[in-house]
């Protein structure tokens, strides 16, 4: 940074969570605020090698919707050459920022045939599929990893020293071993060494679980910014209630009007990008989690199951609104509400 320079913004965006950020959710947060997403995973055999029309699974996991303001395709995959490969099919797409390797996926189902976090036991064949994808494409390439795959293969300042002479764009490091999976305690310490050394932008992930968590990790870290995963799911207005942190704003209690006009909003999305009977299927969790804690709540959900249009949907979330409207009784009632923990949220 030169002499008087202002430092970056920090940036705080969408992690990526396979079947769980589409596109219809992604644009949610960056309604919200979100700096940038990442697309699901994207196999790389499955996509390299692809002679015929991909599925049309596949093919929702390659969809940007134009409220997506800054989205990188993720790419996952233990072989350079199809990496590489993928690579060069999402450059010509002409429809993603970047692209992010994953390397820190801990999914027993993703270790298994040696992607995600598995590479991190495999440091030189990381490095290889680094460099056959920068040299593959001409967009930014980010890198996604964990410390290490246990306490005793901590490879993060390795990997990040990598991506700084292949030219990365930036490393995200979710602070824990894929031996923790989502359990103990973030390196926090760790993490602060590596922001401190590195000469790229590297983005903090793991643990955060409200708007304030998220501004302390930073703090602690000294990182570009924070990625945020499971927390975003249950509240995705995060985004929004750390802008307000930062400008010294009260936060304000998330009602029953925003969280069902949300919810709708996401279903008609989500309607865009895939069936609708799968699509209203899918908007069950999110009513699960956004209208916990509102009166009546339990009914709405157990009524979901026997929707399965758009149309039925709207009429149901909008005639709970009614209801609630002329009781006066939209805020949240936090003994109606599900405990909240990260691991009722997401696991993989």
């Amino acid at each position: 940074m030169m002499p008087g320079e202002r430092p970056p913004e920090p940036r705080f965006v969408l992690a990526p969570m396979d079947g769980m950020t589409h596109a219809g959710f992604r644009a949610v947060c960056f309604d919200y605020g979100a700096d940038g997403a990442t697309t699901e995973m994207i196999q790389s055999l499955a996509y390299g090698r692809a002679k015929k029309r991909m599925s049309p699974a596949f093919e929702e996991t390659l969809l940007r919707l134009p409220e997506e303001r800054s989205l990188a395709a993720q790419l996952i995959g233990r072989d350079p050459g199809a990496m590489a490969e993928s690579a060069r099919r999402l450059t010509a797409l002409a429809r993603f920022d970047a692209i992010e390797i994953n390397m820190g996926c801990p999914a027993r189902k993703v270790v298994g045939s040696g992607n995600g976090s598995a590479l991190l036991k495999e440091p030189d064949l990381a490095e290889r599929i680094m460099a056959a994808v920068r040299e593959a494409t001409p967009l930014p390439v980010r890198l996604k990893i964990r410390l290490g795959w246990d306490s005793g293969h901590i490879v993060a300042p390795r990997l990040v020293q990598a991506a700084e002479q292949l030219g990365y764009e930036s490393v995200t490091i979710h602070g824990r071993t894929r031996a923790q999976m989502y359990t103990g305690a973030v390196d926090t310490g760790l993490l602060r060494e590596i922001c401190a050394s590195a000469r790229i932008p590297i983005y903090a992930n793991g643990g955060v679980t409200c708007a304030a968590d998220a501004l302390d990790f930073l703090r602690d870290t000294g990182a570009a910014g924070v990625s945020i995963g499971r927390a975003a799911l249950k509240q995705p207005w995060i985004f929004d209630d750390i802008r307000r942190l930062r400008r010294d704003e009260s936060i304000p209690e998330r009602l029953a009007p925003e969280r069902i006009s949300l919810l709708v909003r996401l279903a008609e999305r989500t309607c865009r990008c895939r069936p609708e009977r799968v699509a209203i299927c899918e908007m069950r969790k999110f009513c699960s989690w956004w209208l916990s804690g509102l009166s009546g709540a339990e009914d709405i959900l157990s009524r979901l199951n026997g929707v399965d249009t758009l149309d039925g949907f709207r009429m149901l979330l909008g005639g709970y609104l009614n209801d609630l409207t002329r009781a006066s009784d939209t805020r949240i009632h936090p003994e109606l509400a599900a405990p909240y923990t990260l691991d009722t949220v997401y696991r993989t």
